[in-house]
Order: C-alpha cells, then structure tokens, then sequence
C-alpha cells in the first residue's frame, strides 16, 4: 500500500513540474501580450465574454508521447452566426492549430452576431509509461499449454489503459492456457502512447510429438485399416489408452471410423489424438461410345471417365490395350477389367456396330461465264433408304439439282437416319476473272504548298483490250486527277463482254501547314535566383506548334535529340549549343525554328550582409543571402537568449522583413545560421550576426 502511494505522490509531482515549466513561458507571453496591447483593446479583452449558444468541440492530439513529437488541435464550432473569427493567446486566427508544444492554448471565438466564446485546450506534456515487472509461470510440459503471465502498469497518466499481446489477446492483464513461446505486450495509455516489453513462456520438460501413419480401408467391405504411432518426447515407456480398448502403439484391422488414442508418460506429460480410417470408394465407369460412322468403317470408339477406388488405375481389353480409351474400332464386342491400386477391380462390355452403306456421285456439271450465275450441277445418292438430306456448302438443302450456279468450289454432303455421312467437291470454273482496283496518292508541293489528287485503275485477268469509263466523265483513261475528297467509281469492260466496276473512297485536305506557326521558349524546370543555365541542370523546352503539325523532333546541339513535344533535357557540358525544333505535317512537309541556349560550369557563391534596415524605403528591407549553384537552401534566425524568431527553406526564398508573429521586432543584434549543398550534392553550414537597423 506505501509503495502505491508512493508511486502516485511521484506522477503528481512530475505533472506539476511539466506543467510549471511550460505554463510559465505561456504565461510570460499572455502577461507581454497584455501589457503591449493598446488600452481600449484592453478593455475589450476585459469585458464580459458572452457564450450564448456557441458549442466547441475538441479534438487531435492532445498530449505528447515524447519531446520530439508535436501536438495539434481541431475545433468543431457549432451554433451562434457564421462565420466566426478565431485569435489564440499566442495571436494566431486560424481555427485549427498543428506543430504545437505542450502548454495551454486559449482561444476566443467571436461569430458574426459579436458573439464570443472562450476556450482553454491543455496539450499535455510527454509523460513516462512504466510497466511493472512481468509475472510468468512456465509450462509444464512443451506440448500442454497450462502457462501463465501478468502484466500491470507502475507509472502512467492514469486509468483508461489499453494492451494487445502478440497471441492476439486484447486489453487482458493476465492471461493462461499459453504455450512455450516468445510473447511480446504492448500498452497504451489514454492517449495512444505505448511501451512494449517482451518475454518467454518456457517449459519444465520436453513434450510428446507423434508420428503417424495411416492406412484407409482398400476395397468397399473389407476391415483391412490400420493406425501405426510412433512417439518421441517425455519420459519412456508410453502408456496408450484407444478409444476401441486397444493399449498398443499400432492398431490393425479396422473399419471405417473415427479412432481416439490418449498418450501418457512416465512423468504424467499426456497427449491426445484422433485419426480417420475412411471407407474405400467404390469403383465407377461411365462410358461414351461412338458408333462407326458408315458400313465397314473403323472409326468407332469407347472413351471411359473412372471415378472411385484409389489412382493409379490399370486397363486391361481382350483386344491387349492397356489405355482407358479405345479409337478407330470397327463392329465388334470389347471387354474390360478395371483395376485399382488396391486390387479392387470391374468388369464391362461394350458391343460396337455397323452403319447403313451411302455413296454420293456428281453425275452432271457445267460451268459459268464472266462471273456471272450461269453454272450447274446434279447429285445422284445411291446404296441408302428413301431418308437421307442433301446440303450444299452454300446453305442449300434438299435438292439434287442446282442451276444458276456461281463460279467457285462446293461441297455437298448426303447424310442418312443411321448418321452416315459421305460428301463430293467440285469447281464450277470461269474464263481468265477479269478484277480492278482503284489507287491513288496525294503529289504534294511543299516548297509552294500546293496538292494535287491521283488515281489509277489495275487492271488484271479478262481479255485485252479493255475500255475504261469513269464515272466522273473521263473515258479511256487509266489515270485521272483529283481535287476533294469523294467516292471515285470506274467501270471496266474487256474484250470477251465481262466487266467490273470498282470505286474506292479519297481524301483530300482541307487545309495547308504554310505559315502553319512554329516556336519554343526555353526555361530551368528548378525555380531559382540565378537565371543563367547550368551544366546537368534540367531545361524544359516550351513548344507553340500549329495543329497543322503532326510530329516534331529536338535537336539539342549535343548530339541527343527527343520527339516529345515539351521535352526536358540536360546538358552534360559547357558551352553554346543550337537547339532546333522540326515540325512535319500530314504530307510530309516540314518546317525549323532554332535557339542558341549558353551554358555555364556552376559557380557556388553564398555571400551573406551584415546588416539590413527594415524601414519600408526598398533599399535593404530585406535579410537574404546572395546564393549561386546551390541545390537545397534553409536559414534560421535567433535572438540573444537562443530563441527561434525566423525560419524559411527554399532557394527562392523571400528573406526576413525583421518581424515576429506579424509584429516589428526592436533593432539590435541577431544570429543566423543558414544551410545549403553544392551541385554535387555536399552539405554546408554558415554562422554568424546580423545587425537590424532602424
């Protein structure tokens, strides 16, 4: 009970010390801020505060788990008139505060009615969480799970702790039935901050470990199962306790079902396990037989699915063949014998017989002229019944005889009720096919920008000579010109009378690229104070390309080039170099714009003023050092007493204008230290004093 108290008296004490040392420089600022503000803003800060219905809601991180973290604060500001004005103790006006120290935080919310509302946030200071030393018990033996483990807090910020332990258990101080292991617990405080510890759940001796070996029942109705153990671990000889009340270590002749044994040392150490012996499947055949397709074939066949027993499967025919399926069989009766790997087996039968004889001939064919439908055919069936159905490769059915026939190749086909299928192919022929295509080409000027349209006719096969009509009114000419964009059509006929007529669809643009516009500016892609372009810094070029431009190409003087239309590129030397921009329209046609772009070795220079003199005349208002060829830039500013007063980070930084928290600082001396690299990527540091003047 002392040493309770005791730990109690000693977390108060350290909260008050945290608390002191932080509200002491909170309150030094309230008491400045107070006595520097103007009397009538004063007063206002002194008249009576009026809550009306303004409701806030708190919430973030309000307390610190170490002094490198930072705290934050989120307001929910609900009733009064929006919207509301927000001024913190520490003159900030945002609603929401982030990178906070401990301390107390006020803040006066006012809504558009003059409403004001007046709330105090503490951030907590970093608090120790201490845990007490962990009890265990270990196992007794490595395969019971009888260990045990206690945790507790020692000092800590008070109720509402939380824990999960590595097993999965959560918020449980002491926990048992735990095995020998390693164990890790971590706790948190009502504030999420954590500790963790980590132990080990020993055991007193080696438990058991089985082995095991199962055999299930071979074939359906047999009892021919058997469960072999064997035991390692613990104190020999073991005592075996079967649920079928056997007491031997390998039990035999089984049937199917579920056997329990219970394994006892001589220590006492036990274990308990339970094994299947599972039924044998019986053995199952499902078959697809395939009847030969016409009389005399050899194109039956027997495919077989077996299921059941256990794999592998053997086969035996009476024709010899040991595989499951049977192919190219003519009629006949097929027997087989299944066998499993536990010599269980099946016998089947499967009789294979003959199709009706068909027999289809082409008795009659002629062939057609110019492409045109004047072909013909007869198809005589023989050696079936009256059932049987004739179809053409063309998708006519039915009939024997066709007429007005197309040259080509057909199939036909003649199939009878047993499934007997036979078929006949033949060509109807035509004289030499006379055929046509129709090309063009745009012929393209660019030097003046002019495009002209021409097409021609192919002609190939028929008979010379040909006569060639177009259909835009020029006559026996193989070429012709053109102007827009259309369906050109041409019709040709030879010699013999047959003709074709072909067309094919033209483009024609609308539009040329001359005085299509061209240009680029150039610019570093890393914003800083020294304009000048330097070797391995990356340059953006910036392309205006007409619409009229379909593809464009970089030349960067260096010998590298990219077709990207807004490239980023750096040069890996010094000197002048010619950047060219080519841009090609759809005909081919291209145009050039060229720059000079100077680049320059880098020059690392950080000069910084000794002085500067805020006072509003734009000569020297501003403290900021003069950098070149510095890849990173930071710069803090101190007081005398080591305060932060200033801090900015960036090469392109605006500098400081000699305040603090928006308010004009007293002249006098101050220190600053300032951070860069080189190209080359090394870190520097300068120190030194700065006088403000004014």
């Amino acid at each position: 009970m002392n040493n309770i108290k005791l730990e109690k008296t000693f977390q108060i004490f350290l909260s008050v010390i945290f608390t002191i040392l932080i509200y002491s420089a909170t309150t030094k600022t309230a008491i400045a801020q107070f006595l520097f503000e103007e009397p009538s803003r004063r007063f206002e800060n002194l008249r009576a505060i009026s809550y009306s219905n303004i409701t806030v809601g708190v919430s973030g991180k309000l307390a610190l788990c170490s002094h490198t973290e930072k705290g934050s604060i989120t307001l929910d500001v609900r009733g009064g008139v929006e919207p509301y004005s927000f001024r913190w103790n520490t003159n900030q006006t945002t609603k929401d505060r982030t990178n906070l120290f401990a301390g107390t935080y006020t803040v006066v919310i006012t809504d558009a009615a003059g409403t004001r509302y007046v709330e105090n946030i503490v951030v907590q200071p970093p608090f120790p969480l201490i845990l007490n030393s962990i009890e265990t018990r270990d196992v007794s033996c490595s395969s019971n799970s009888n260990g045990y483990a206690k945790i507790g807090v020692k000092i800590g910020r008070g109720e509402g702790y939380t824990n999960k332990w590595s097993n999965g258990l959560v918020n449980v101080w002491e926990a048992d039935q735990l095995k020998a292991g390693a164990y890790s617990v971590t706790v948190l405080d009502k504030f999420s901050c954590d500790v963790t510890v980590s132990f080990e759940i020993k055991s007193a001796s080696e438990g058991l470990q089985v082995t095991d070996q199962l055999t299930d029942i071979s074939c359906s109705g047999k009892n021919d199962g058997s469960v072999n153990l064997t035991v390692n671990g613990g104190v020999a000889p073991y005592i075996y306790s079967w649920s079928n009340g056997s007491t031997l270590n390998n039990i035999t002749a089984l049937k199917a079902g579920l056997y329990e044994v219970r394994i006892t040392d001589q220590k006492g150490c036990s274990l308990t396990s339970s094994y299947l012996i599972r039924e044998a499947v019986y053995l199952e055949i499902n078959e697809s037989i395939s009847q030969p397709t016409c009389i005399n074939s050899q194109n039956g066949g027997v495919d077989l699915v077996v299921k059941g027993g256990k794999a592998p499967y053997t086969y035996l025919w009476n024709t010899g063949a040991t595989s499951s399926n049977l192919s190219n069989l003519g009629p006949g009766a097929y027997t087989l014998k299944v066998t499993d790997a536990s010599g269980c087996f099946v016998e089947r039968e499967y009789n294979i017989t003959s199709a009706e004889a068909i027999e289809i001939r082409l008795t009659q064919k002629e062939d057609a002229s110019c492409q045109k439908a004047t072909g013909s055919a007869f198809i005589v069936v023989s050696g079936a019944d009256a059932n049987y159905r004739i179809t053409w490769s063309d998708s006519v059915s039915g009939i024997a005889k066709r007429d007005d026939l197309l040259p080509g190749n057909y199939t036909v086909s003649a199939k009878n009720t047993s499934g007997c299928e036979v078929f006949t192919t033949f060509e109807i022929k035509t004289a030499t096919e006379i055929s046509a295509r129709i090309e063009s080409m745009l012929d393209v000027n660019c030097a003046v920008g002019s495009v002209t349209g021409v097409a021609w006719v192919s002609i190939q096969g028929g008979k010379e000579p040909y006569t060639i009509a177009w259909e835009s009114g020029e006559k026996e000419k193989q070429e012709i010109n053109f102007f827009q964009s259309g369906i050109l059509k041409v019709l040709i006929k030879d010699a013999l009378g047959c003709t074709v007529e072909v067309e094919s669809k033209v483009d024609f643009p609308s539009q040329s690229t001359q005085g299509g516009r061209l240009d680029f500016n150039y610019r570093k892609l890393e914003i800083t104070n020294d304009p000048e372009v330097q070797v391995k810094q990356d340059v953006i070029f910036e392309s205006v390309i007409s619409d009229e431009f379909i593809a464009w190409e970089w030349a960067f003087g260096d010998g590298n080039i990219s077709k990207e239309k807004d490239p980023i590129h750096k040069f890996e030397a010094a000197g002048e170099f010619e950047v060219i921009l080519t841009a090609y329209d759809i005909f081919g046609c291209s145009s050039t714009e060229s720059n000079r772009i100077q680049v320059s070795n880098p020059t690392q220079l950080v000069t910084v003023p000794n002085a500067f003199s805020p006072n509003g005349d734009g000569l020297n208002d501003i403290f900021i050092p003069k950098i070149k060829a510095v890849s990173s830039f930071s710069m803090d500013i101190f007081n005398t007493w080591g305060e932060l007063i200033y801090s900015t980070i960036g090469a392109e930084s605006r500098g400081w204008d000699g305040t603090h928290q928006g308010q004009a600082i007293s002249a006098g001396n101050y220190l600053y230290r300032i951070n860069y690299s080189s190209i080359d990527g090394k870190a520097f540091e300068k120190t030194g004093g700065i006088t403000l003047i004014r």
